[in-house]
């Protein structure tokens, strides 16, 4: 009689829990795939700020450093974007490291 009572009575905490674990790790996993990628979004080819961050999008994408070279105030700079993230400029030039933007003073 105990056997036909157990599966009558529904399921155990452990399958419950086992559920939601698997639920929020299918959530995690459709929340980073549907995030928009904001340098994509943006006209990358107005201006230098954009070149410097789709430089380090393309950097970040193919594994593989990136050179941009830029006009500024009628001088020639050259700017790397690295495969790890980071952007390389000339000195007193700072770059936002998580965005690739240079950080108005």
């Amino acid at each position: 009689m105990s056997l036909a009572r157990r599966s009558i009575a529904g399921v155990t905490l452990v399958e419950l829990m086992v559920v939601l674990v698997l639920l929020g790790l299918m959530a995690a996993v459709v929340g980073l795939a549907w995030r928009r990628d904001p340098v994509r979004t943006r006209d990358a080819t107005t201006d230098g700020q954009g070149a410097i961050a789709a430089a380090r999008h393309q950097a970040l994408a193919s594994g593989r450093a990136v050179r941009v070279e830029l006009t500024i105030d009628g001088q020639r700079v050259a700017i790397a974007a690295l495969p790890d993230g980071r952007v390389i400029a000339p000195e007193g030039m700072r770059v936002d490291p998580l965005t690739g933007m240079p950080l108005r003073e």
